[in-house]
């Protein structure tokens, strides 16, 4: 295999970095970007307008962040209360921002779902910015980082159709792609269905299973102890009639399926 990497797509690559992630920003001394362009004898780019480009990459980054606001529309308010940020601009310049424009989350495409309409990956941002959450989370409150998973678990099953058929209960079965069966520390739900203050929520264990029929349901821990039991897959020849019944359930929810459309990954593997 040829893995040659052609000059013009580099210095397209080197150009879009230097765009977003503040870690290639030209105007670092013997930073990134500049000793990189002295390598590709291309010194010229380092005649720029300083302050024309801050306010092109200030532009970049609330791009993004316009684009995950619809997935996460409790969840970064919240985080800007949290970092005590008072408008955008101030968010998109917190250490939180700034460390995931550099992430290899966001530089990586298969840190996304393919497009549903056919257009490949690294079109979405909301998975890049779960799987950066979930190695930045112990900066965070827990409760927010589990508000955010929600959110991203509610985003994902609608992001990708769901197959027409209904698999049936017979031999080994798998958790769906896109659906999602969660335990939390605490009752992030009643946030999103205004049941209850995130600012009052206290430890409360709960457990949800996220269809991609754009359901949201409660479930008890046994119940969530039998799903997540199918989440590599599990043969269904001796369950129990209750246990029959509560995976019945799912499957008509296509919470669990057999179908290798619907488990054909979509996502690296990672795990939360």
């Amino acid at each position: 295999m040829n893995t040659t990497v052609k000059p013009e797509l580099a210095l397209q690559d080197l150009l879009v970095k230097m765009s977003i992630d503040p870690k290639w920003s030209p105007d670092i001394k013997d930073g990134k970007f500049q000793r990189t362009v002295k390598k590709m004898n291309k010194e010229e780019l380092l005649q720029l307008n300083v302050s024309a480009f801050h306010s092109e990459r200030k532009g970049r980054w609330l791009q993004i962040l316009a684009h995950l606001i619809p997935m996460f529309s409790m969840g970064i308010p919240l985080l800007k209360d949290e970092l005590k940020c008072s408008s955008d601009n101030e968010l998109m310049e917190t250490d939180v921002f700034n460390e995931f424009f550099s992430s290899p989350f966001l530089w990586n495409i298969e840190f996304s779902i393919p497009h549903p309409l056919g257009y490949g990956k690294g079109i979405e941002k909301a998975t890049a910015f779960i799987y950066f959450l979930r190695s930045y989370k112990e900066m965070l409150p827990l409760k927010l980082v589990e508000l955010f998973e929600l959110e991203y678990a509610i985003f994902k099953a609608s992001y990708k159709l769901p197959s027409k058929n209904t698999s049936f209960l017979v031999g080994k079965l798998y958790k769906n792609t896109s659906a999602t069966i969660m335990k939390t520390k605490y009752d992030v739900l009643s946030v999103i269905e205004g049941c209850a203050d995130f600012h009052e929520l206290l430890p409360c264990e709960s457990f949800y299973i996220i269809s991609p029929l754009n359901k949201t349901y409660r479930i008890n821990s046994d119940y969530y102890r039998l799903l997540a039991s199918f989440e590599e897959g599990h043969e269904t020849d001796n369950l129990t009639d209750g246990e029959r019944n509560i995976i019945t359930s799912a499957l008509k929810l296509r919470i669990l399926c057999a179908n290798p459309v619907d488990i054909e990954e979509q996502l690296i593997a990672h795990k939360r």
